[in-house]
């Protein structure tokens, strides 16, 4: 499988960006309806109403926040260039079949040429490799496999 690395940040760019847009006009949604109910209740049903969007509004403001962190964060380590001799921070590798990027943890993102899992430097999994160099032995799925450093 050829993956290129530029183009998984390019697609982990859009997708927190897409993430993030949806989150602001969900935050735009639930301002909308808190002015909407101020106008229109009365009593303990608008209080409690209005508390509940008030929680919304801080969960989406709270995810909004995390999300530019992480895009922020990618934009950071997108702009490491080189390979190096061992596994760090913006390294792609491939253990077994599966590929991974040490850079946020994004989870599984799908490319029209294959998959790879974008994960944090703090996961279990990158504790592991990091430091390690091509072809040294990772315990994977239940099993010593090597690890090829790939970019």
């Amino acid at each position: 499988m050829d993956l290129n690395k530029e183009e998984i940040f390019q697609r982990a760019v859009s997708f927190l960006k897409e993430r993030l847009a949806q989150l602001q006009e969900e935050r735009k949604a639930i301002s909308e309806g808190i002015l909407e109910d101020d106008k229109s209740s009365a009593g303990d049903k608008f209080e409690t109403g209005r508390e509940m969007l008030t929680q919304d509004l801080r969960q989406v403001e709270g995810q909004i926040k995390s999300n530019a962190a992480l895009l922020e964060e990618l934009y950071r380590i997108q702009s490491i260039k080189g390979i190096g001799e061992k596994v760090r921070e913006g390294s792609m590798v491939k253990i077994g079949d599966d590929y991974f990027l040490v850079s946020v943890a994004l989870g599984k993102l799908v490319l029209p040429n294959g998959e790879i899992y974008l994960i944090s430097p703090a996961s279990p999994l990158a504790q592991q490799i990091l430091g390690k160099g091509h072809n040294e032995s990772v315990l994977f799925k239940g099993k010593n496999q090597p690890l090829e450093l790939i970019a």
